[in-house]
C-alpha cells in the first residue's frame, strides 16, 4: 500500500488517474475515494464495499466548491438555501440529478448526493482533481475508520497520511420540495427545518 503526504497533490493526482482507491482524512470520518470518470476504479470501489448496482445506495461526490454543484445536480431554491447556509461542511445534499450530466455509473440512478468539504487537505486535492467520488472508509457493516490506523487495516491501494476530524460521519439529506433525512450526523433534522424556509 502507498502511504502519501498530504503536500504530495501532484502525486496523490496521479495516483488517482492510475484507477487507484484512496483512503482519504475528512473533517468527519476516513472517506475512501476514487475518480468518479473512471468507471474500472468506480468497479473496484462497488467490490470493496460490497455494492451491487442496483442496491439504492449511491456513491456520493465531493466536489471543490458550491457553484460546481449544478453541474451534477438539479438545484431548486429550497435545495440552494440549503447548499448556501450548510456547505461546506458536514452535510452531504441528495439531489435530482443534471439531466446533461452524463456518466457510466450515475446514469443508473436519477439522483446524486453531493458535498463540499470544510477541510484544507480535501480543498487543495479537489481544487487540482476536480470533483471525487466518496464514501466512508469501512467494510459493509463496519463501522468507518476514524483514525489513520484504523484506515490501515482496509484493502484500498494508498492513504493520506493525516487525521480525520474524528466525528460522526455526515448528515446525509434528499432534497426535493421538502427535506428527508437519510443518515443522521451532526447537523441535525430540526436546526434544518429551523433555519429553511
Amino acid at each position: 500500500m502507498k502511504v502519501f503526504y498530504p503536500h504530495e497533490i501532484d502525486a496523490i493526482n496521479a495516483f488517482l488517474d492510475e484507477g487507484r482507491i484512496l483512503a482519504v482524512p475528512t473533517e468527519t470520518v476516513f472517506g475512501l475515494c476514487v475518480k468518479y470518470d473512471n468507471f474500472s476504479a468506480v468497479t473496484k470501489l462497488m467490490k470493496l464495499k460490497q455494492r451491487e448496482m442496483g442496491s439504492g445506495k449511491v456513491f456520493a461526490l465531493m466536489v471543490f466548491a458550491k457553484t460546481e454543484i449544478a453541474r451534477f445536480a438539479t438545484v431548486s431554491a429550497l435545495a440552494q438555501t440549503i447548499i448556501d447556509k450548510y456547505l461546506p461542511g458536514e452535510l452531504t445534499i441528495v439531489l435530482p440529478k443534471n439531466p446533461d450530466f452524463k456518466n457510466q455509473y450515475f446514469d443508473n440512478f436519477t439522483t446524486v448526493g453531493l458535498r463540499v468539504p470544510n477541510h484544507q487537505f480535501l480543498q487543495k486535492l479537489l481544487e487540482k482533481t476536480g470533483a471525487l467520488m466518496m464514501t466512508s472508509a469501512n467494510l459493509r457493516g463496519e463501522a468507518p475508520a476514524r483514525t489513520f490506523t484504523e484506515a490501515l487495516t482496509l484493502p484500498m491501494d494508498g492513504i493520506i497520511r493525516g487525521a480525520a476530524g474524528g466525528g460522526e460521519p455526515t448528515t446525509v439529506v434528499a432534497v426535493d420540495d421538502k427535506i428527508k433525512v437519510l443518515r443522521q450526523g451532526k447537523i441535525h433534522f430540526k436546526v434544518l427545518l429551523h433555519n429553511c424556509p
